[in-house]
């Protein structure tokens, strides 16, 4: 058979019926009424990846049911020319949303936000319900990233790192979530992805809403598989996912401060500003964490000038950090890991109150057991000094719980949730538990509510 022959018939068939072989033209096309209000409403190009699926979300935002009969995904990239990738049907109930993917084929190909394309929802017969370009200038796609209107359905396009397929679009809004969060190790991603995610819904029903994900899950080659797979898990189920990365601290300790020539070290500052966009650009986390976001106890050795001093380069760290997740204008949230000395900046340059003008959310460290066999006094105590620390300084302070022993032996269910109690009393906006796979976790759905 000649197949250039046949396609060249065919396509003269369809000119002859009215139909327009390279797909409705976005440029040109009619607006049908009866179409009136259904959008393209998120995009994920992924092309056609074994890990990743490309999906279409289309939305009927009008007020009326919009029945879907005749309309089809067209695509125009550099392999096809108006190419219908999806046959739509059905009806589309005032607000309801339909995905069309890769992954149950009711998309036929994939394409990528590595290069420009043009997507229409329409008809063959230049019926053009809404389109969408990407060009060549427009930034690709992390792995969790989409193209979407915002507000939902009747915004404008913009890129945003996490997803949001087959639910409403909207940015993350911490005010929306439980203030309880669990540090977790790359490590720890096997167990909670066993069974089906078993132990991670075992969380989300217990009330923990944040996962504080140690940098190993997205750095180290054989963790990433895992964190492919978490991340997406996490956003269904409602657990919001942040980078938890280390600042002056790379296997020893790293000093900001250049002590011969008396100045920061500006290639530590750019790292970490680095690693935090990477994390959100790449991976779509709503937050990035601090760690060893201090000296180690030397602090006061490193004080030169009223600009270079310890405190000075915590407090930098820390805004340019923020200035890094604000740039993306997606509700990136800030934390910060702290030692629970109370003026402690002398040894390892954390003032609370400056740190938190520029972190959401402060988390002392507040473990009671081992070295610090703290009383319950002291252990409420050192909660109040930074939650009045971080409130001074515009922000929320959650403390951080120990959930093992002075034997690295896990607490059971009911002494840790005595411990949390505690905490509960304190002005302490919540907590956060170090670590998963030590201790029983006890049910918090009634705090904080």
């Amino acid at each position: 058979m000649n197949y250039l022959k046949t396609i060249g018939s065919f396509a003269l068939l369809l000119a002859v019926a009215g139909c327009n072989p390279n797909g409705p033209d976005p440029g040109k096309g009619k607006i049908d009424p009866k179409y009136e209000g259904l959008v393209l409403n998120e995009i994920a190009a992924h092309e056609e990846t074994q890990e990743f699926d490309t999906w279409v979300e289309v939305c009927n935002a009008s007020d009326q049911p919009r029945e879907l009969d005749g309309l089809g995904l067209y695509i125009t990239d550099q392999f096809f020319k108006g190419q219908k990738i999806a046959d739509l049907s059905g009806t589309l109930a005032p607000g309801e949303r339909k995905v069309f993917s890769t992954a149950d084929e009711t998309l036929v190909t994939g394409f990528s936000s590595a290069d420009p394309f043009t997507l229409v929802l329409g008809t063959d017969k230049d019926i053009v319900a809404d389109s969408f370009e990407c060009k060549a200038d427009d930034p690709s796609l992390g792995y969790f990233a989409s193209y979407q209107r915002l507000p939902d359905a009747s915004g404008e396009w913009r890129l945003v790192t996490y997803s949001s397929q087959g639910k409403v679009n909207e940015l993350f809004d911490l005010s929306k979530t439980r203030p309880t969060a669990v540090w977790a190790w790359g490590s720890h991603m096997s167990d909670l992805l066993a069974n089906d995610g078993a132990k991670l819904k075992e969380l989300k029903a217990k009330g923990y809403d944040h996962l504080l994900l140690n940098y190993s899950a997205f750095d180290y080659p054989t963790n990433k598989p895992l964190a492919k797979r978490l991340i997406p898990m996490c956003d269904e189920l409602g657990i919001a996912v942040h980078a938890w990365l280390q600042a002056f601290y790379d296997g020893d300790w790293v000093s900001p401060i250049d002590d011969a020539k008396k100045a920061f070290k500006e290639e530590i500052f750019e790292r970490i500003r680095t690693d935090a966009a990477r994390y959100i650009e790449q991976w779509g986390v709503k937050g990035i964490h601090l760690d060893y976001i201090r000296f180690g106890g030397t602090a006061y050795k490193h004080n030169y000038t009223q600009e270079v001093n310890s405190i000075n380069a915590v407090n930098r760290a820390c805004r340019e950090v923020r200035e890094t997740c604000d740039a993306f204008e997606e509700g990136i949230v800030t934390s910060a890991a702290l030692m629970p000395e109370a003026n402690s900046s002398e040894y390892y340059g954390q003032v609370p109150s400056q740190m938190a003008k520029y972190i959401h959310i402060l988390m002392p460290m507040i473990y009671r057991y081992g070295s610090y066999n703290m009383s319950d006094n002291t252990f409420k105590s050192n909660s109040n000094y930074f939650a009045e620390r971080a409130a001074a300084g515009g922000g929320v302070s959650w403390s951080g719980i120990q959930t093992y022993d002075a034997n690295t032996k896990g607490l059971s269910a009911e002494k840790l949730r005595r411990d949390i109690d505690l905490m509960a009393e304190t002005n302490a906006s919540g907590i956060v538990l170090f670590r998963y796979q030590l201790g029983t976790f006890p049910d918090v759905n009634d705090l904080w509510n």
